[in-house]
C-alpha cells in the first residue's frame, strides 16, 4: 500500500503547531523556495531524530492481523515549509488564517516563539544550502543527459552512466538488451545477486523448489545462480511485486551489452538499495506453502552480491510498452500515474 506521512520537523515549538500536516500536502499546490522567497525560515531537526518521533502512524493494526515482516520500498523524503505569522500578538495559520496561540509580550520581543530562539543561528535559507552537482561527465566532460526525476545520469559519449554519490558523481555498472526497432524505449531493471541466510536459496533448482513450482527441475538448475530483477522505476506496490515475482521465476537471462543506444531510455527513479529491499517480499510471493517458510524468511539476512541496471527493450504500443521476449506488459498510464509516489 501508499503511504504518505508528515511530521514537524523542530523541536520546542508551540505545542499548537500540529504533528503534521494531514491532508495538506496533497491537496495544496507547493512552490520551490526561491530567493524571492519572503519570511523566516526555521532551520529543520536531523532527519533521523524526526524519524524516531513518528512511531509508524498509520499502521496500528490489530495484533492478530500485524504483518510478520514489511518493507517500505521507494520512499521519497521532501521538507515543506507551512506558513504561520504573528499578528497583533498572536501566532495565526498562514493556510486557513486562524489563531493558534497567543505570544506573550517578552517573547514577543526576545525574538522566541515557544522554544525556538528565532535568531540567524536558527534560521535559514533553504535556497541558499542547496547542493548542486554538475551535469557534466567526469570521464569525457560531455554533458550528462536524464529526465529531472532520473536518478542516474547517461553519457552517450563514453557510453557510461553515473549517479551521485554525496556531492560527487560516481560510475555505475550496467548492460542493455539490443533493441530490435529505432523506436523500441529502454526500461531499466536492477538485477541483484544475494545471499539470503540462513535460507538455502542460492540457486534457481532452490528457488523451484523451495515455490513448489510447476517446473521439472533441470540438472543445470542446480548451478544457476539465482537473481533477483526489480524495476529501476516507481510503480504501485501490486504491480511492482507482480513484475519481480515473474522476473524471478523466469529467470530471463537475455542478450546484454555494455551500449547505449540512440533509443530513449526510461528514468531511473528507484535507486539499488530500495530494489535489495523488495527481496524478501518477492520470495514470500513465491513460497509454498508460505507458512511453512515465513518464520525462517522474517527473520533472513539479505546480502546484496552485484548489483547491476539493466536496460531491456520494450516495444511502444498505443496503452503499453511490450517485451515479447518476455511476454511483459507495462501500461503507459500507470506509468505516468506512478510518476506522483
Amino acid at each position: 500500500r501508499f503511504l504518505d506521512i508528515s511530521a514537524l520537523a523542530m523541536e520546542g515549538g508551540p505545542p499548537q503547531i500540529p504533528f503534521s500536516l494531514g491532508f495538506r500536502s496533497q491537496a495544496l499546490s507547493l512552490k520551490l523556495v526561491s530567493s524571492e522567497t519572503q519570511g523566516k525560515f526555521i532551520r529543520p531537526g536531523k532527519f533521523k531524530t524526526i524519524l524516531q518521533t513518528l512511531n509508524k502512524p498509520g499502521r496500528s493494526l490489530k495484533k492478530d492481523r500485524s504483518p510478520v515482516f514489511q518493507e517500505d520500498i521507494g520512499e521519497t523524503t521532501s521538507l515543506i515549509y507551512s506558513p504561520f505569522y504573528i499578528h497583533e500578538n498572536r501566532l495565526f495559520d498562514g493556510i486557513l488564517n486562524t489563531s493558534i496561540q497567543a505570544i506573550l509580550p517578552g517573547d514577543l520581543s526576545d525574538n522566541i516563539l515557544g522554544n525556538i530562539d528565532m535568531t540567524d543561528q536558527n534560521l535559514c535559507r533553504p535556497e541558499k544550502e542547496t547542493i548542486f552537482v554538475s551535469g557534466i561527465c567526469p570521464d569525457c566532460g560531455w554533458n550528462l543527459e536524464g529526465q529531472f526525476n532520473s536518478l542516474v545520469l547517461v553519457c552517450r559519449n563514453c557510453q557510461t552512466l553515473w549517479r551521485t554519490r554525496g556531492n560527487k558523481l560516481g560510475k555505475i555498472k550496467y548492460s542493455s538488451g539490443k533493441p530490435k526497432q529505432p523506436d523500441d524505449v529502454m526500461v531499466p531493471f536492477w538485477k541483484i545477486t544475494a545471499d539470503i541466510s540462513p535460507l538455502a536459496m542460492k540457486t534457481y533448482a532452490d528457488l523451484v523448489r523451495m515455490g513448489n513450482l510447476p517446473k521439472a527441475i533441470q540438472p543445470e538448475w542446480e548451478n544457476q545462480a539465482l537473481c533477483f530483477w526489480a524495476p529501476a522505476f516507481k510503480l504501485q506496490p501490486k504491480i511492482f511485486l507482480r513484475l519481480t515475482t515473474r522476473f524471478a521465476i523466469a529467470q530471463p537471462n537475455p542478450p546484454l551489452e555494455k551500449k547505449i543506444r540512440k533509443n530513449s531510455l526510461l528514468p531511473i527513479t528507484l535507486p539499488p538499495g530500495e530494489a535489495i529491499q523488495s527481496i524478501k517480499i518477492t520470495l514470500a510471493s513465491i513460497m509454498r506453502p508460505l507458512k511453512d517458510h515465513l518464520p525462517d524468511l522474517s527473520k533472513a539476512t539479505v546480502v546484496p552480491g552485484e548489483t547491476r541496471l539493466v536496460f531491456l527493450p520494450f516495444e511502444p504500443r498505443h496503452h503499453e510498452y511490450f517485451n515479447p521476449d518476455l511476454n511483459i506488459a507495462i501500461n503507459k498510464n500507470i506509468l505516468a500515474l506512478s510518476g506522483n509516489l
